[in-house]
């Protein structure tokens, strides 16, 4: 390539060097529409993620009051509390053993359980808890509790091994 100094026509000082306005515009709206494609696509994954999230930590907290009350041998509760679900032995006593605060605009619908009771034995009552966002029951997740003190959670917008879930419950 000809140095600066060495070029004295017309067409060697017209050489290009960086973008023209033109080609920036074009690169900017490209950005923009897959902007404008990815966004919506990105904030349903995060809303399927947090609900998921959530609904796993609820599984763990469940598990965790059942395997309390058989390691020391005495009935332990999960309670439902105004925005909190707790360990407790008691749903009075004032400090949980553990505790999982429920995100805004998740819903856990047990119908009108307040406390799911684990004994000593690993036992408790059959009881059916959804999880939700909003009321967008497709992806929500169902977790059965069983008498025997079995815990099952099911796919995402499922309620049973074929079954879909057609509604986030009450």
């Amino acid at each position: 390539m000809p140095k600066l100094s060495d070029c004295h026509s017309l067409p060697c000082l017209r050489t290009q060097r960086g973008f023209t306005l033109i080609e920036l515009m074009i690169v900017v709206v490209l950005i923009g529409i897959f902007a404008a494609i990815a966004v919506p696509s990105f904030t349903q994954f995060i809303n399927k993620s947090r609900t998921q999230s959530f609904n796993n930590e609820l599984l763990a907290l469940l598990q965790y009051t059942r395997s309390t009350a058989v390691e020391q041998r005495t009935f332990f509760k999960a309670c439902k509390e105004t925005g909190v679900w707790a360990v407790k032995k008691s749903c009075n006593d004032s400090e949980p053993l553990r505790r999982l605060d429920v995100p805004a605009n998740m819903t856990v619908a047990t119908g009108n359980v307040t406390e799911i009771v684990f004994r000593y034995n690993g036992t408790s009552s059959d009881l059916t808890l959804i999880t939700c966002q909003a009321t967008d029951a497709a992806n929500g997740f169902t977790i059965d509790v069983k008498a025997s003190g079995g815990i099952q959670a099911w796919p995402r917008g499922k309620s049973g091994a074929t079954t879909s879930m057609t509604t986030c419950g009450q």
